[in-house]
C-alpha cells in the first residue's frame, strides 16, 4: 500500500531538518486496511505521549473527545476517517508534549501535502490552530476562514474547527461548536463539490 510506504519514509525526511526534542516513534491510523475509498481526513496537531505509547493518533483524552464527536456524526471512525497530524511525530520539551514550532509545521506541511495526494480525501478536517497553520502552507486561504465551518477551495472540501483537547473541550462554547460541526459533517461530506 502506497500510504504505508509513505509513512515509512517520513522519519528520514524529518531527520534531515530536525533531530532534537522529537520522538521518532511511528504513529499512524491503525485501521488503514478498513478505509472507504476517499475517506474524510482528520488533521490534528502532533502525536502526544499516549499516542506514542499506543502508536496510534488521537487515543488520549482528546481521542476520547474525538470518538464522542465522531459518534455524533453518524460515521464510523475505522472506515470513514483517516486520522493524521500536522506534524507526524511527538514534539516535546523536558519530556512534556509541546506544540510544534512554525518551522516544524512548515516542514510537516510538505508531508501532509503528499499524504493528501495519496489519500485523495473527500474532505479534510483541520482541528485546531496547528492543523490550520500547517495547512495554510498548502492553501493560504484557510487562515482567513471562520472556525467550525465547511468550505470548498480549489475543488477540495475543507472543514475547520477547534481541536478536541480537554482544555478546549471543557469550555462550553467550544464544545457546543464542535458538537454542531460534527452533527453537520455527514451531510457536508456527501454533498457534491
Amino acid at each position: 500500500m502506497e500510504l504505508r510506504e509513505f509513512y515509512k519514509k517520513r522519519k528520514e525526511f524529518i531527520q534531515k531538518h530536525f533531530t532534537q526534542n522529537i520522538d521518532f516513534t511511528e504513529v499512524f491510523d491503525p485501521h488503514l486496511d478498513k478505509k472507504t475509498k476517499h475517506p474524510i481526513m482528520i488533521v490534528g496537531e502532533a502525536p502526544g505521549e499516549n499516542e506514542v505509547k499506543q502508536k496510534a493518533p488521537f487515543v488520549g483524552k482528546a481521542g476520547e473527545n474525538l470518538e464522542y464527536l465522531i459518534k455524533l456524526s453518524g460515521l464510523d471512525r475505522e472506515k470513514d476517517f483517516l486520522i493524521t497530524n500536522a506534524f507526524p511525530f511527538r514534539t516535546f520539551k523536558e519530556n512534556k508534549n509541546r506544540t510544534p514550532s512554525a518551522k516544524e509545521l512548515k516542514i510537516g506541511a510538505k508531508l501532509l501535502k503528499k499524504e493528501i495526494e495519496i489519500v485523495k480525501p473527500k474532505m479534510i478536517l483541520l482541528l485546531g490552530n496547528s492543523a490550520i497553520k500547517a495547512f495554510s502552507y498548502i492553501m493560504p486561504e484557510v487562515k482567513k476562514l471562520k472556525k467550525c465551518g465547511f468550505y470548498t477551495i480549489n475543488g477540495q472540501k475543507i472543514g475547520i474547527c477547534y481541536h478536541p483537547s480537554p482544555l478546549a473541550f471543557n469550555r462550553k462554547e467550544i464544545r457546543k461548536s464542535l458538537e454542531e460541526f460534527f452533527k453537520k459533517l455527514k451531510k457536508e461530506a456527501n454533498e457534491k463539490v
